[in-house]
């Protein structure tokens, strides 16, 4: 049975995250954008640039570096991440089953294996792995080994415009996957098989309940569809493909085989092959078959784990010493802006601070003289204040000290210090009533101290007495200090 259907649509939703597709033709390059979000993928754009036409002294990497010129003008690198991916026939695909464990053991472990897949010296190619599907106890795992000079023809074309891909996939395996998205491929327990045919190349994935149990390429060369011997050597490895994965799951039935092309050219010689496969089949011509630029572009932007990626590691190595080198030259530039803006706004508050204090300066010197003679004027006054004041005048202190006299007292001596001190010296006819007068004083409103008396007795039976009394007119002055005059 042949039926030749077209795919669903992919929904145009926008997202956050841009991947942008480059993918490698024999006569172009073909670009599609797109972002994801929450799992459903919106296509921004689709481009494609033609390579110059091939020269004598023109090689396909010259072709592709003019193209990918034209093909930067349409891509901001900055919005968007870059993948590629290298043909199905540049590169060996295994399936292998290891013991469950995490993805960086899982990567141990087939360091150790991996010379055993590939014919290639070790430093000549590079591979990649993604794991399929999980059980309790094993691991299904897609291993996928490709020359590297293959690889970095690609990726150097790429770095050379300011491309930088961060993943090299399959685009075979991108279509297929974008075939079993839209629900284009059976994911039945049977052993399926798809089947991608370009003119130079048929790639063919065998898979069961949508995961591949065997992928190979077959190089058609000079065995093309249109003959009969071309039609008949592609079944036989076909039918032997078949046979190795049916020693690999035995008991499961075959089951639908699925043809796709991109070249209109090759549809009826499809046809044809389907006609003759004799089992279940569809076929899906140039319009009708998801391209791999879309495919590989939606598969990475709706991706949220890691995919199989065959970009070598030198590649990310010096990638990760560029930015660290750019991180570094970035930090020294804020480091010395920063310098910089803090050694202006230092000399700039260094200048404000010089300013103010000149301007107190200044403003002090000008208030000197009348702060001066301000003080000059106050100590006047208070000089003034002090003469004109007769309360402790002379006279005064010596009439307040003749009313303090008991009768039995008499004034022998009277020495004023003005301001200061009166120092006293009287008889009396006992220590008691002299007791009595020095007690007098000491209550007395015009003094603020009397001293200790020095007495004695003389041979007439006497009592004679000398005592200094400080006035309160010796108060301090404004300003905290105490100055006698």
């Amino acid at each position: 049975m042949i039926s030749l259907l077209k795919p669903r649509n992919i929904r145009q939703l926008g997202g956050h995250h841009g991947w942008a597709a480059i993918c490698f033709t024999e006569s172009s390059l073909d670009l599609t954008t797109a972002r994801g979000s929450g799992g459903n993928v919106g296509i921004e754009n689709q481009a494609s640039v033609p390579l110059p036409p091939a020269g004598e002294a023109t090689d396909t990497k010259s072709r592709w570096r003019a193209a990918v010129s034209d093909l930067r003008q349409k891509i901001n690198p900055h919005e968007h991440r870059i993948v590629t991916a290298v043909r199905a026939e540049d590169v060996l695909c295994q399936t292998l089953r290891l013991p469950s464990t995490q993805v960086e053991e899982l990567r141990q472990m087939l360091d150790l294996q991996i010379d055993n897949l590939t014919p290639l010296p070790v430093e000549e190619m590079v591979y990649g792995f993604e794991p399929l599907e999980t059980t309790n106890s094993e691991t299904l795992v897609l291993v996928a080994v490709a020359s590297k000079a293959v690889v970095n023809e690609r990726v150097q074309v790429l770095e050379a415009a300011g491309l930088p891909p961060e993943v090299v996939g399959i685009d075979e395996v991108a279509v297929f996957r974008s075939f079993l998205r839209n629900q284009m491929l059976p994911v039945d327990e049977k052993l399926n098989t798809f089947v991608q045919i370009t003119p130079t190349a048929a790639s063919i994935i065998v898979h069961t309940r949508g995961v591949p149990v065997a992928i190979r390429s077959v190089v058609l060369g000079d065995a093309s569809l249109r003959s009969v011997e071309g039609q008949t050597a592609l079944r036989e490895e076909l039918q032997r493909t078949l046979v190795a994965a049916e020693a690999e799951q035995p008991g499961r039935p075959i089951g639908q085989m699925t043809l796709a092309t991109w070249s209109e050219n090759l549809r009826a010689e499809v046809e044809e092959l389907a006609r003759g496969w004799g089992g279940e089949t569809r076929c899906y011509a140039n319009g009708a078959a998801p391209s791999p630029v879309t495919s590989l572009c939606v598969e990475t932007a709706g991706s949220e784990e890691p995919r199989l990626n065959l970009l070598p590691d030198e590649w990310r190595r010096r990638r990760r010493t560029a930015q660290h080198r750019r991180r570094l030259i970035r930090g020294g530039i804020v480091l010395g802006a920063l310098y910089a803006l803090g050694l202006a706004v230092f000399v700039s508050m260094l200048g404000v601070q010089q300013s103010r204090f000149n301007a107190v300066k200044a403003e002090g010197a000008r208030l000197q003289k009348p702060f001066t003679e301000a003080r000059e004027l106050q100590r006047l006054l208070v000089a003034m204040q002090k003469q004109l004041d007769t309360r402790y005048s002379a006279l005064e202190v010596l009439r307040e000290v003749s009313v303090l006299m008991p009768e039995n007292v008499k004034l022998s001596g009277f020495t004023f210090k003005k301001d200061q001190s009166v120092t006293l010296k009287a008889q009396a006819q006992s220590a008691a009533v002299m007791n009595d007068f020095i007690s007098r004083l000491e209550q007395s409103d015009l003094f603020s101290k009397v001293g200790n008396p020095s007495s004695h007795v003389d041979p007439s039976g006497l009592t004679k007495s000398e005592v200094t009394c400080t006035l309160k007119s010796a108060a301090p002055l404004p300003g905290g200090t105490t100055k006698w005059h």
